[in-house]
Formats: C-alpha cells, sequence, structure tokens
C-alpha cells in the first residue's frame, strides 16, 4: 500500500513526464525526427485533425515529418509550440488540454500560422511511459468545437471513454 507521500509523489512525476511529452512533441516535430514523434504515440495512437483527418498509428504519425508541406514549414522557419497542459490524472490513463500553435517566418519576424485547442488522451504503455493514445485539435478560427474541447479541461480519461 502506498503512503501518502508515495502518492503525492507519484502524482508530480507523472505530470513531469507528461508535460515533457507535450512540450517535446513540438521539438520532435520541428527538428524532423520522425522517431521521436512516433514514440509520443501508442502505437495504435491517433492524431485527429478536426473532424475531417486523422492520423492513424505510430508510423503514420511519424511520417509527418516527411511530408511535403510540413517540410516546407521548417524549411522556411516555423516552431509548434504548446501552452503548459492542464492535466487530469486517473491511474495508467490520463488527459491533458492545452493551446498548440505553429509560428511561422515571415519577412523580418514571425506570425502565429495556426492556433488550436487540443485534447490528449493518454495512457501508460507496458514498461510504463506515458504516451499519446488519441490526441484531438481544433483550429480556434470560431468553430464551436475548440472551446467546447477547452471547456472539458476538468473531464478526465473516464468521461473521454463515456
Amino acid at each position: 500500500m502506498q503512503t501518502d507521500l508515495e502518492k503525492r509523489l507519484r502524482s508530480i512525476e507523472d505530470r513531469l513526464e507528461i508535460y515533457q511529452l507535450v512540450t517535446g512533441y513540438g521539438y520532435a516535430v520541428d527538428g524532423l525526427n520522425a522517431e521521436a514523434v512516433g514514440n509520443c504515440y501508442m502505437g495504435d495512437g491517433v492524431y485527429a485533425l478536426g473532424d475531417d483527418r486523422a492520423y492513424r498509428g505510430r508510423d503514420h504519425i511519424a511520417g509527418i515529418t516527411g511530408e511535403e508541406q510540413h517540410l516546407g514549414y521548417v524549411a522556411g522557419g516555423c516552431a509548434h509550440i504548446s501552452t503548459v497542459p492542464y492535466i487530469v490524472v486517473e491511474g495508467d490513463r490520463a488527459v491533458a488540454t492545452c493551446h498548440t500553435m505553429v509560428a511561422r517566418h515571415r519577412g523580418d519576424g514571425f506570425y502565429i500560422a495556426r492556433l488550436s485547442a487540443s485534447r490528449l488522451e493518454l495512457a501508460r504503455d507496458e514498461g510504463a511511459k506515458w504516451r499519446i493514445a488519441h490526441r484531438q485539435n481544433y483550429l480556434l478560427d470560431g468553430d464551436p468545437a475548440a472551446p467546447a474541447l477547452l471547456g472539458r479541461l476538468d473531464e478526465g480519461p473516464s468521461a473521454a471513454s463515456s
């Protein structure tokens, strides 16, 4: 049986690992590190962009780094940035809610090319490492699904599966 201190420490460690995972994705995708991008996800993970497009499976998601459009963004100067996520952990499952954005270079400065509401459903894999099982993004472009997703920040994994 875990002591209160052990439970609190585990909670902090879980959150730190999830923070690393969420922020590390941007560095990996901008660094064209397909392996690191893929390792953010469960083998059957999903990265859904709105309701119309989804990457399914670790290899498909990792392949983003080789797509022509993405390579063009990196060559022109870009950064995938996540805000600090709001995290709800329930045992071996968690949900992280945050804003994500893509900054791009233009002329003598940078601009925000894309701003999204993001909800990441996470699970511990067999090695007890946190990975993304399902990531849902909606552009913050007036689509009511984006603020609705952000409004669910207190809903943990149990609500995600119901």
